[in-house]
C-alpha cells in the first residue's frame, strides 16, 4: 500500500511539474515581453488552465502530509528556506495573476509574477538537490541542520530546473499563441535557450554522478532519466508548436522520475548514519490510514484528471493579442 501511495505522490508531482511548470515559465518570461498587450496575451494563454494547473501542487502536498508524514516533516526541516520560497512563491504567483487586471500597478504585479515564477522554479530545484544530497538524519530520527543548501551541486540543480521551466514556458506560448511577432519571438527564445537548459542539466547530472552520494542507490537509472530530460530539452530547439511543447513537458516531468528512481526504496537518505535512512515504508503512515485514504481520497484522482483534460479541450483555441 505504501508503494501505491508513493506512485500516486509521484504522479501528482509529475503533473504539477509539467502543468504548474508552464505557469512558472510564462511568469518568468513576462519581463521579456513588450508592453501590456503582449503580457496580457501571455497570461491569457495560461488563464483558463491556471488554477487547474496549480491544484496539482495542493494535491501533491495533501498526499505528502497525509500518506508520508515523516517524509514531510524531516524534508521540510532539511530544506526549510526552499520550502518557504515555494509557499510564498505559490501565494504571490496566484495573487499576482488574479489581481493584475484589477489595479493600476500592472508593472508592479508583472514584477511580482516574474519573481514568483523564478522563486518557485528555484525552490523546487533546491528540494530535488537536497533529496539527492541527503540530509543529516541521526539515529533519533530527526534532521539536524541544513548543510545540503550550501552544496554547489544543489544550487546547480535548482538553476537547471529553472532553465527547463523557462524554455517550457516559451514552448507553450509558441504553441498556444496565434501566428505573429510574439509567437515567432517565443520560438527564437526556445531555439536560443533550450540548448543552454540542456547543457546546465547535463552539468548537474554529471556533478551528482561524480559525487556519488551514498543515498543514491540506482545511479544508472537516475542518470539515464535525467539525461533523457536534457535530451528532450535540446530536441525542443529543433521543433515547433505542439511538438516543442511536448518535448519540454517531458523535460520537466523526467527529473521527478529520475530523483525517485535514483533513491528508491529510500526517500530520505541520511548523511550521518546509513541505518537512519528513511525508506518508503518507514515514511508512510500506518496501514489503516493508507487504506482509509484509498477509500476517501484516491477516487478523486481520476476526477482531477478528467476535469483537467476537459478544461484543456474547452479552451483549446489559440490565444490572440486582442483576445
Amino acid at each position: 500500500m505504501s508503494n501505491l501511495w508513493y506512485a500516486i505522490l509521484g504522479f501528482c508531482f509529475v503533473a504539477y511539474f509539467v502543468l504548474g511548470g508552464l505557469d512558472q515559465g510564462v511568469a518568468m518570461l513576462l519581463p521579456a515581453l513588450r508592453g501590456d498587450g503582449e503580457r496580457r496575451a501571455a497570461l491569457n494563454a495560461i488563464g483558463p488552465m491556471f488554477l487547474g494547473n496549480e491544484v496539482w501542487a495542493v494535491g501533491a502536498a495533501g498526499v505528502l502530509v497525509a500518506a508520508f508524514p515523516r517524509l514531510e516533516g524531516e524534508l521540510f526541516g532539511a530544506a526549510y528556506p526552499a520550502v518557504i520560497a515555494i509557499v510564498l512563491g505559490l501565494l504571490a504567483l496566484n495573487a499576482g495573476v488574479q489581481l493584475r487586471s484589477r489595479g493600476r500597478w500592472r508593472s508592479g504585479f508583472d514584477a511580482l509574477i516574474a519573481a514568483s515564477g523564478l522563486a518557485l522554479a528555484l525552490g523546487w530545484g533546491l528540494l530535488f538537490g537536497v533529496l539527492l544530497h541527503g540530509v543529516p538524519l541521526d539515529a533519533d530520527g530527526h534532521v539536524h541542520g541544513q548543510p545540503a543548501l550550501s552544496d554547489p551541486r544543489v544550487w546547480l540543480t535548482a538553476v537547471a530546473n529553472a532553465m527547463l521551466v523557462f524554455v517550457h514556458g516559451a514552448a507553450y506560448l509558441g504553441w498556444r499563441l496565434e501566428a505573429g511577432p510574439l509567437r515567432a519571438r517565443m520560438h527564437r527564445v526556445l531555439v536560443r535557450f533550450a540548448p543552454i537548459a540542456a547543457g546546465v542539466a547535463v552539468l548537474a547530472v554529471g556533478g551528482w554522478y561524480l559525487a556519488a552520494p551514498d543515498g543514491v542507490r540506482h545511479p544508472v537509472a537516475g542518470t539515464v532519466l535525467a539525461l533523457a530530460a536534457a535530451g528532450a530539452a535540446f530536441a525542443a530547439s529543433f521543433a515547433t508548436g505542439g511538438r516543442a511543447f511536448a518535448a519540454t513537458a517531458v523535460a520537466c516531468a523526467l527529473p521527478v522520475l529520475a530523483a525517485a528512481s535514483a533513491l528508491f526504496p529510500a526517500v530520505l537518505a541520511s548523511t550521518l548514519d546509513p541505518g537512519a535512512t528513511v525508506t518508503v515504508g518507514d515514511a508512510a503512515a500506518g496501514g489503516d490510514t493508507l487504506r482509509l485514504l484509498a477509500l476517501g481520497a484516491a477516487p478523486l484522482l481520476p476526477v482531477l484528471v478528467a476535469v483537467q483534460a476537459a478544461c484543456w479541450w474547452l479552451f483549446r483555441r489559440r490565444t490572440s493579442l486582442y483576445w
